[in-house]
């Protein structure tokens, strides 16, 4: 086949540049080169099982007549026999690379390189300059021949001026910057698949010479971020989880009031603010989960109670313990946090202090209510339709009989013992099997002490009138204070009381155990649920309420942990809290305080003691403290409304500030201010200690009923405004 001379070939630029071919000697064969092939360099083809091609240069125009098979194929591609170099082989390679400005070492290190993936396709787009023709230098075809590089082939592409170059240079670091993130040095530029052209060529084009055509490749891009062609994207988990530096003595709180540094800083200064340790808020997250959780399932559960500012009044017509229906007002008060009631929030674990201590006014309304049962007996109708353990003024003496012993003439014993107290309806010592009434445990003449009979030994007729009626009326325990009536279940079920269907006296239920929840007692007089004071910490009284603790949380508390660490900022938040809700429990004892309102004052005096401690370095510091000053006031100002508990707020303040110097990481300035420091530690740890335990003393050891206390939580503008909260059932 005859093949047409170069001259009769011509390029453009939208034509993709003929193959080159080297024909064979024995069969007349064309094994084709493609000098387009990226990742392999422009090889000459090679005796192959017996086949010698003779290596001589090919014209381009040839490829036009033939179909060919580009090397970058693996189906032709057989493998070579690697012989070991001689000596003149060595000496011309390193001569070449000294002409190319290359050292010998880096030549082989660029050598031994291989690619870990798949060569890229062929079918490229891109537009690179494409020579005139092909140098044959021996030098080059040499070195190309041994040389496997992860780019482009270097001899297709023609090389741009040295001065072009250097201006480019800057240019291209520039732009390598931009879309790594870091300048690469000359290397890594060759090796990188964004360097068009590259910088070595088979030779330098003339100056003022028009430059070759363009030729549009198809380029097949991998990864745009700076990678090199064909690693593997990695998902940057490590950018997800930064920690964000929380500038000590800013935080979020300087940059909303422009809090800066002074222009001068001493460098030991300097370096201790660089060197503090960046947490991240595991805190401020789990304990902002916990309180979303908590409020989701208390408003699934029990309820939303009426919502209002004031105190909601239901009326209805009720059967009570008489037979008869009475219209009965059941008052409660309203929730404006949108949320449970307080009887709700107390069984779910609110601060009460009823629930946490022995009180002396719950304590003495029970025992007044013992001592007017223990002179109680049984009223039964005439007809024996019912009876109801009550008092004789209650009992109607026309239709009803008082069985009150002894006067009561058929009984004037009981047991072999004369008793002075009951009778007692639906229970008798003499009927009763579990617990039986025999000595030495033999049931005491006061009905008060009486326990719950569980067996009788009787029938339906035991010519006792107290036994054989049919009893209307059993214990119930209504309200928040413990208060117990004997009255019918239609009626406690009105005033969402709980009704004891095992017991026939109001002094065999404990109704604090039933108000309170939680663990029962260990002495069933003697309330002790005083981790109540930590409780109520995750509780809230609503939606709103938790809505505003996890804005702040989000917020405030989260900033602060990222300085101070998880550990440290859970000591001031929980000790903060239990201080101010203590201190809540003594001064306002029968409110159901629920929320982290103490912790959260507690967090704010932080800022503060931050601020003091940063005050050297900061430019205007007596700004921010204003500031500063003037958002607490008016939160302060907010706790004066009803219902917001304004004694939580400032003990958890006041202890907050104190653990704040003991616990807030800080920066010192000289070693005077370091051992002032130091000794600052101590005493505040001290001074909490001594508040805390104060508390504690007035709390459990000697009670205090100060009167004036509540204005500081609330000031009475009208006569309603600070009405205080009780469950009481009114008659109409």
């Amino acid at each position: 086949m005859d093949l047409p001379s170069q001259d009769n070939i011509s390029l453009t630029s939208t034509e993709t540049p003929p193959p080159l071919y080297v024909p064979s000697s024995q069969h007349g064969m064309q094994k084709i080169v493609d000098p387009l092939a990226r990742g392999r360099a422009f090889r000459m083809v090679e005796e192959v099982d017996g086949y010698s091609v003779p290596q001589t240069p090919i014209t381009p125009g040839a490829a036009s007549l033939c179909s060919f098979t580009s090397s970058r194929s693996g189906l032709n591609r057989l493998p070579r026999r690697r012989k070991r170099e001689s000596v003149a082989k060595m000496s011309f390679r390193a001569a070449a690379a000294l002409v190319k400005g290359r050292s010998l070492r880096e030549s082989t290190l660029r050598r031994a390189q291989r690619r870990s993936f798949t060569p890229a396709s062929f079918m490229e787009e891109d537009v690179v300059d494409f020579p005139d023709e092909l140098d044959t230098s021996f030098f080059a075809r040499d070195i190309l021949m041994q040389e496997e590089l992860s780019t482009y082939a270097d001899e297709v592409f023609e090389s741009p001026s040295e001065a072009a170059m250097k201006e480019a240079e800057p240019q291209q670091q520039e732009d390598e910057t931009e879309l790594t993130g870091s300048a690469l040095d000359k290397t890594e530029l060759e090796k990188s698949h964004l360097m068009l052209p590259l910088e070595r060529g088979w030779r330098k084009a003339k100056e003022g010479t028009p430059g070759p055509p363009k030729v549009p490749l198809r380029q097949e891009v991998v990864s745009v971020n700076g990678q090199r062609r064909g690693q593997r994207i990695v998902v940057p988990v490590k950018k997800l989880f930064a920690r964000e530096k929380r500038p000590y003595g800013l935080g979020m709180v300087g940059k909303l009031t422009n809090r800066t540094y002074r222009k001068r800083i001493d460098s030991y200064v300097k370096r201790q603010i660089e060197d503090m340790d960046d947490h991240r808020p595991f805190f401020t997250y789990w304990i902002t989960f916990v309180h979303l959780l908590i409020t989701i399932l208390a408003v699934c559960i029990y309820g939303i109670a009426p919502v209002g500012f004031s105190q909601h009044e239901t009326v209805d017509s009720v059967l009570r313990n008489k037979g008869v229906y009475e219209n009965v007002k059941f008052v409660q008060q309203e929730n404006f946090w949108i949320g449970p009631s307080s009887e709700a929030l107390i069984h779910l674990g609110a601060k009460y202090s009823p629930c946490m201590r022995q009180d002396k006014q719950v304590h003495e309304l029970i025992r007044e209510k013992r001592a007017i049962e223990r002179n109680s007996a049984c009223c039964v109708r005439n007809d024996r339709s019912g009876c109801v353990q009550t008092s004789e003024e209650e009992c109607s003496s026309t239709l009803a009989v008082w069985v009150k012993w002894p006067r009561h003439s058929s009984t004037p014993q009981l047991d072999g013992k004369n008793r002075q107290y009951g009778s007692v309806c639906h229970q008798d010592p003499r009927i009763c099997l579990e617990p039986a009434s025999v000595s030495p445990h033999e049931w005491p003449d006061d009905i008060t002490k009486w326990p719950i009979c569980t067996r009788y030994n009787t029938g339906n007729h035991t010519n006792m009138p107290h036994i054989d009626c049919t009893i209307t009326g059993r214990p119930c325990c209504i309200g928040t204070k413990g208060r117990c009536e004997i009255t019918s279940r239609e009626y406690c079920d009105f005033m969402k009381g709980y009704f004891h269907e095992e017991a026939t006296l109001c002094s065999q239920v404990h109704c604090m155990d039933d108000v309170c929840g939680l663990l029962p007692f260990l002495n069933p007089e003697i309330p002790d649920q005083f981790y109540r004071l930590w409780l109520s910490l995750f509780l809230h009284a609503g939606i709103l309420h938790c809505l505003v603790s996890v804005a702040f949380q989000m917020t405030i508390l989260r900033d602060l942990e990222k300085l101070a660490g998880w550990l440290r900022i859970s000591i001031i938040y929980i000790l903060s809290g239990i201080t101010g809700n203590l201190a809540s429990a003594i001064f306002l004892p029968y409110r159901a305080e629920v929320g982290p309102a103490g912790s959260q004052f507690g967090i704010l005096a932080c800022l503060f003691v931050e601020l003091f401690q940063s005050w050297q370095i900061l430019a205007q510091p007596w700004r921010a403290f204003t500031k500063l000053l003037c958002v607490v006031l008016f939160l302060f100002a907010f706790g004066l409304l009803p219902w917001i508990d304004n004694f939580a707020h400032i003990c958890g303040f006041i202890s907050g500030f104190f653990l704040s110097f003991a616990f807030l990481p800080y920066i010192s300035f000289g070693r005077m201010d370091l051992y002032r420091k130091r000794c600052q530690i101590i005493v505040f740890l001290l001074v909490f200690v001594g508040l805390f335990s104060g508390l504690v003393v007035l709390f459990y050891v000697y009670p205090i009923k100060c009167e004036w206390c509540e204005l500081l939580t609330c000031i009475p503008f009208t006569d309603k405004f600070c009405e205080k909260y009780d469950l009481n059932a009114h008659l109409h």
